[in-house]
């Protein structure tokens, strides 16, 4: 299933739930993950990341509004588009938002066209494994897709 909304679409695997919002005057957000997502949570999903279980991923595309401290293309936003291929020694405990016991996150920052983003993802390893988990989360980035406004 492909979603889409503010020029942003990504394919969603099967067992996964996604969605894309943006709330008022901000930039949209789209979280995706292998559980049930909320209304009402966090750009960086602190409540979903706490209701995860083993062999869970959470995924938010964060998109920031540029101006003189953050320009697109310079800096940490350099990178021109998302990460093509995440592995497993990209993920540790130091990148997330909020630590829990048996997870790991990673944030990448780019930006696409004039637009900047942070990628953070969280996982929880578990009999899956990290490999398996990073893979379905490239599977899922290689569809993303941003256009300009």
């Amino acid at each position: 299933m492909r979603v889409s909304g503010h020029a942003i679409s990504v394919d969603v695997p099967a067992g996964w739930e996604a969605r894309i919002f943006r709330r008022k005057a901000a930039p949209p957000v789209l979280h995706a993950a292998t559980m049930a997502l909320s209304d009402g949570d966090g750009a960086y999903g602190a409540a979903a990341t706490g209701r995860m279980r083993r062999d869970d991923v959470f995924l938010a595309l964060v998109e920031f509004r540029a101006d003189n401290t953050l320009r697109p293309g310079d800096g940490l936003y350099a990178p021109h588009g998302p990460p093509t291929t995440l592995i497993p020694g990209d993920f540790s405990t130091s990148c997330l938002q909020v630590t829990r016991q048996g997870q790991l996150g990673c944030q990448r920052f780019f930006t696409a066209g004039t637009r900047p983003f942070c990628l953070y993802v969280v996982m929880s390893p578990g009999s899956r494994g990290a490999t398996h988990l990073v893979a379905d989360v490239n599977s899922l980035v290689a569809s993303l897709r941003i256009k300009p406004y």
